[in-house]
């Protein structure tokens, strides 16, 4: 795509819904025009990315019409961001993934039985004539939302939808026009998407199912579900550990032989004649849907778990037991294959004129490598106002690193933090707190109650959004949660939590499968890619209640652990904001004075 003017790609922009653009989305534009359509933006909060990204495509749609009448594409991570830029540009279509969908046929049942590929389902949309299978009845929601984004304009999806439906099914074309927002979380997302979890209780369930219609492929199964159990058995119960290539090697050797379509026959047959019975059935249903498509793609993952004297290892596969059940737990052998170079697989579905955009890209090289998006790098001062902001590294507080921390160290800092939660509440301000486990989460919920605080937490059967929507609604006076739920994508502005504290940074576990991995495949060079990490998640909990010019909000950074990390992962805009050299407490009183 090639723009002769300026002006060109500002004549796109939406003025119906903005009086003009800012100077950072025309600066944005300057840069996605002078990128020749391959850009990097690294664009602050409240600057307005999505505007720019919904001008570029809508550009690009002009000069797609000339070749295909297919869609342009806006991706996000979540569904969330999904219905943001539905609202604020109403003529975007937007799909969703499958399971997010309800079976209409089975809607009357009173369960909520996802939409499978393999149900016979008269509201199945054809995707050329757009009608359903039976006449007289409403469409599939996920089959008319594809049906539409086929017949062109701008559609925003998840990252996953559009990474299944460009590189696995393949039913659209590459599109003339890509933005990816939140571009750092790409290829995370990726890896998540190409990852499988095989355990006994779901395999010999399906072996079971199978066994009547397909039993060649149900003994295929089963030996492959034998190999697995007692390659598993050898390890210690609860303890994640990678394959190594011999056992790699053995579980290659069975799954080639699977036929997947004589798999989809048997299942289909086995619905047909009831032995599946949906309702009942549907978890196992689903698995065996996963089964079905994914045979191959298990395969291939394996495969590419082991090095060759051509590649190092581009996946790795790891494995857990455990001695018995854990309340309704039905796992107890657990194969888990993650993808992890995907580069290569998202450099295949970018289209030539891909605009990737971000908050925190950081390191655009680390992002390149992570992600295989390459063009050209800007980044984009911020309005907000210093003064308005503060972030704090204490000096008096401990390094918390395992290998530095004394035994109550822990504890303590919790307990202090606690105790400074009080305070801004009893001064009508509700604060965030990101600890990086679990058992740092629950320690400080405990010492909260004894601090007399009242804390919103997630567990029990209450899911992080669920928690999260409460806090918002005005429950506790303090949301607590880990960096996996709480460092992205949870905004608190017009304060809802001025103050947030950030425990620890999140170093990987030097015992989970993935840091073994990457010590075993990068040596030291890992370190640039684990600080990058690092710094981005800093950047994305500093920014949770910062979402435009008129919100004020300190962040604390308590480890000493941030000391050399903080204000270095800071954009030249922020960094006035840093104060590095006051004690917690004086750190304290001075967001209260700036909080009144």
């Amino acid at each position: 795509m090639k723009h002769t003017k300026h002006l060109d790609l500002l004549g796109f922009f939406p003025y119906s819904k903005y009086p003009k653009p800012t100077d950072n989305q025309v600066k944005a534009l300057e840069a996605v025009e002078a990128a020749n359509g391959k850009a990097i933006l690294e664009i602050p909060t409240g600057s307005g990315k999505t505007a720019v990204g919904y001008t570029y495509l809508r550009s690009c749609l002009e000069d797609a019409r000339e070749i295909t009448n297919g869609p342009v594409f806006y991706i996000v991570p979540n569904k969330t961001l999904i219905d943001e830029v539905k609202q604020q540009h109403p003529d975007v279509k937007v799909a969703y993934g499958r399971r997010e969908h309800q079976c209409l046929h089975y809607v009357d049942s009173g369960k909520n039985i996802p939409c499978s590929s393999l149900l016979p389902c008269p509201h199945r949309v054809d995707q050329e004539t757009g009608e359903t299978k039976e006449d007289g009845v409403d469409p599939c929601p996920y089959y008319q939302n594809k049906y539409e984004l086929k017949q062109g304009g701008i559609g925003c999806v998840t990252m996953a939808f559009y990474l299944y439906t460009m590189l696995f099914s393949k039913e659209f074309e590459l599109p003339e026009g890509l933005v990816i927002d939140e571009a750092h979380q790409l290829a995370r997302t990726v890896r998540n998407c190409l990852s499988y979890e095989i355990s006994d209780w779901h395999l010999g369930k399906a072996i079971q199912l199978l066994n009547e219609f397909v039993p060649e492929q149900a003994a295929i199964l089963g030996n492959f579900l034998k190999t697995m159990i007692r390659i598993i058995k050898s390890r210690p119960s609860r303890q994640s550990s990678l394959l190594e290539a011999e056992e790699l090697e053995q579980l290659v050797a069975i799954i080639g032989k699977l036929n997947h379509r004589a798999i989809k026959e048997g299942v289909n047959q086995a619905i047909k004649s009831g032995l599946i019975d949906v309702l009942q059935d549907s978890e196992v249903l689903e698995k065996l849907d996963i089964l079905v498509y994914d045979a191959g793609r298990y395969l291939h993952s394996f495969e590419y778990s082991l090095e060759t004297s051509k590649r190092y290892a581009l996946n790795y596969t790891y494995a857990y037991w455990r001695e018995e059940l854990v309340g309704k737990e039905r796992k107890q052998y657990v194969l888990v294959i993650k993808s992890y170079y995907v580069a290569g697989l998202i450099k295949r579905i970018l289209s030539p004129n891909t605009l990737a955009m971000s908050a925190t890209i950081g390191d655009p090289q680390v992002l390149g490598f992570e992600t295989g998006i390459e063009g050209k790098f800007s980044t984009f001062p911020s309005d907000f106002p210093a003064k308005n902001a503060r972030i704090y590294m204490p000096t008096d507080t401990p390094n918390l690193a395992a290998k530095s921390r004394s035994r109550q160290d822990v504890t303590k800092t919790l307990r202090r933090v606690a105790k400074a939660c009080r305070r801004f509440n009893h001064n009508g301000i509700r604060c965030m707190m990101v600890v990086a486990s679990n058992a740092q989460r629950d320690k400080f919920v405990e010492l909260c109650k004894e601090e007399f605080v009242n804390t919103i937490t997630y567990g029990n059967g209450t899911p992080a959004r669920e928690a999260v929507a409460r806090f918002k609604d005005g429950e506790g006076n303090v949301l607590v949660g880990t960096t996996a739920n709480l460092g992205e994508g949870v905004d608190l502005p017009k304060g809802l939590a001025p103050v947030i504290f950030y425990f620890v940074p999140g170093w990987p576990n030097p015992k989970d499968p993935t840091t073994v991995f990457e010590e075993r495949r990068f040596g030291s060079s890992r370190w640039r890619l684990w600080i990058w990490r690092v710094m981005i998640a800093i950047r994305q909990v500093r920014g949770r209640n910062l979402r435009s010019r008129k919100d004020r909000g300190v962040t604390f950074f308590i480890s000493q652990q941030f000391r050399n990390l903080v204000y270095p992962a800071l954009p030249d805009w922020d960094k006035d904001s840093y104060r590095g050299e006051m004690k917690f407490d004086d750190a304290v009183e001075d967001a209260l004075e700036l909080l009144k």
